[in-house]
């Protein structure tokens, strides 16, 4: 067999496996009731409604139910969404891809093929959207016909699909497309019309916005996959935690997708109607560095902070053992990202202000006056400042402690002052390279070249808020994308992490697991995902009224329908894999080493 059949084969291997299963092509089950208005509350408001530029959560969150994507992760396996069909050259050069024919944006047009290309075209050939890093290997799009489209590589990228397809919202080109030519690199931080220009073919329109209280969103009567049960979603935005959660238990809210701290938690199992869904997230919370400031343009002094930070205390301090201390590589040792885990890199730097102090020693970092505190090298008072967002009560106690804990380092401590800012106010800060450090929260992709993204120091590299530059790390970076082998993509993974741990660049303080509040007497149909909360797409397509106490109505049905009206809902407790999951795994392996065997004997 030749290396080009072996290549595409492992390609598509992702594809094929997280095809739908039997059980996600089972009959739908009976309608379940149409109406009510889902109240969801987070807790920071968004910087943008522009997704090209949206990288805050709640920028990101807000338009989850306005636009579809390509494909779609669903409890860690890669969905199709508007995709129909695909294939892929056996270089592994040319995708080529068929999506759906009966869907329609919310202001009526047929979103086609020209909408798919445009925004791939965009986000590959800037480098000013925030996900252009999953496009980066992007030559072009380019429109096949009305529903087909191909994509050309510049190189093999074997995360592509994984990473960047399934974050991708598909927006309208007859709205973005004259935007860019009138705006051009100005597009980067235009905030769109409202609700005029947040177009999409998801299964809510956005219609009101009211800055500082709420996003209001109505049903698409038309949507494709047919029109989601609740008539309205209302998104609204409370800061405070305790706030939030008080509404949770008094019924105002029916979801809080914020964070809660541990000690809440028997309070909410014991107020009636509320319920808590408990997941793992492998989000890496992380103290990050301005890698391009002095001092932390420093290998050394970042070294020294690694020694000032007690994970271990904050995992069972701050958050009673809801989360695991965070792994000096980056990269979660849990989940999809444990087969790329370096388990290695683990006790590289232990809680040690002993340590620290004699690294300060050494690159003059003293206590020249006397007063407690450590002067620069040059002799002038130095301090630095830590920027946690207000709305994370877990994040500003961290920053707390980790401030204590470089006053007590032995012959003088370090002045760390913590800046505590609503988000709306710390993320441009932290995006436009002007602060020391700060306490930030980001996602890994599902696929390890997501590193390539937040640790290349490519120009334009959004994503790599750290400024972190070193020239093995890009070029590992680079190339775990285009090698096809898996043992040895992880001996890349493994490897970047052993730099990462290093340099350390940044230090992962934990990975949370979250109890989130949510109203179970009012509404079924919640998607509980083991790795997501509870606002997420699938749950604004099931989540219904409780049957018992509504009477259903008759929704309007919507045009063209290539799959059943009714979304399926989830069970209570989707499983990762289930007996059918399996099952079709398994065929779809054997029908692929039949195909290897027939390859061998042709080619001898």
């Amino acid at each position: 067999m030749s290396r080009r059949h072996l290549m595409a084969i492992i390609l598509l291997l992702p594809l094929l496996l997280s095809s739908p299963t039997l059980a996600d092509l089972a009959s739908p089950v009976e309608a379940q009731p149409y109406g009510g208005t889902l109240k969801v509350a987070l807790p920071s408001e968004p910087n943008t409604f522009n997704w090209f530029s949206a990288g805050s959560t709640w920028s990101i969150n807000v338009l989850i139910p306005v636009y579809n994507r390509l494909f779609r992760w669903k409890n860690g396996t890669l969905m199709p969404e508007l995709v129909k069909d695909w294939s892929v050259s056996d270089d592994g050069l040319t995708y080529t891809f068929t999506i759906h024919n009966n869907v329609t944006f919310q202001d009526g047009k047929q979103l086609t093929a020209e909408d798919v290309v445009f925004t791939i075209n965009v986000e590959a050939q800037n480098d000013w959207p925030y996900y252009h890093g999953y496009f980066a290997k992007v030559d072009r799009a380019e429109v096949v016909d009305q529903f087909t489209f191909k994509i050309y590589m510049k190189e093999v990228d074997a995360g592509f699909l994984a990473n960047a397809l399934a974050v991708m919202n598909v927006l309208p080109k007859h709205i973005w497309e004259p935007l860019l030519n009138e705006k051009g690199e100005e597009l980067a931080v235009y905030n769109p019309k409202l609700p005029d220009e947040v177009i999409g073919s998801g299964p809510f329109k956005l219609v009101e916005y009211v800055p500082g209280q709420y996003v209001k969103y109505t049903a698409y009567e038309n949507y494709w996959q047919g029109r989601p049960y609740i008539d309205e979603l209302i998104v609204t935005f409370i800061t405070e935690a305790t706030t939030a959660i008080l509404a949770v238990k008094k019924g105002d809210i029916d979801l809080y997708e914020g964070w809660i701290t541990p000690e809440v938690v028997p309070s909410l199992i014991t107020t009636e109607g509320v319920g808590i869904h408990l997941y793992q997230s492998a989000t890496f919370y992380h103290w990050g560095f301005n890698n391009l400031r002095w001092p932390f343009n420093i290998t050394d002094f970042r070294r020294a902070m690694a020694y000032c930070v007690d994970k271990n205390e904050i995992v069972n301090t701050l958050l009673a053992g809801y989360g695991m201390p965070g792994s000096w590589g980056v990269v979660p040792p849990f989940g999809i990202h444990a087969y790329w885990y370096n388990p290695n890199v683990e006790g590289k730097y232990s809680f040690n202000l002993t340590k620290a102090g004699e690294i300060l020693d050494s690159l003059g970092f003293v206590d020249v006056d006397g007063d407690g505190w450590r002067e620069a090298p040059d002799g002038s008072d130095f301090s630095f400042e830590i920027y946690p967002p207000n709305y994370d009560i877990i994040r500003v106690r961290a920053a707390q402690m980790i401030s204590d804990w470089l006053s007590k380092i032995p012959n003088g401590g370090i002045k760390a002052e913590v800046r505590v800012l609503e988000w709306k106010s710390v993320w441009p800060l932290i995006r436009d390279g002007k602060v020391d450090s700060y306490l930030l929260g980001s996602g890994p992709g599902a696929d390890p070249t997501w590193l390539y993204r937040r640790f290349h120091s490519r120009p334009g590299g959004t994503g790599n808020w750290a400024r972190y530059s070193n020239p093995e790390v890009d070029q590992l970076t680079e190339q775990i994308g285009k090698v096809l082998d898996k043992e040895q993509r992880r001996e890349i993974a493994w490897r970047i992490q052993e730099i990462l741990a290093d340099e350390v660049p940044i230090i992962v303080l934990y990975y949370r697991k979250f109890p989130q509040p949510y109203r179970a007497d009012k509404f079924d149909g919640w998607f509980k995902a083991v790795d997501d909360g509870l606002y997420n797409f699938w749950t604004f397509r099931y989540v219904h009224l409780k049957v018992e106490t509504t009477q259903p109505t008759e929704p309007t049905q919507p045009t063209q329908p290539t799959e059943p009206t009714q979304p399926t809902p989830p069970p209570e407790e989707p499983e990762m894999g289930t007996n059918l999951q399996f099952m079709a795994a398994l065929v779809v392996i054997v029908i692929l080493i039949v195909i290897i065997v027939v390859l061998l004997v042709k080619k001898r």
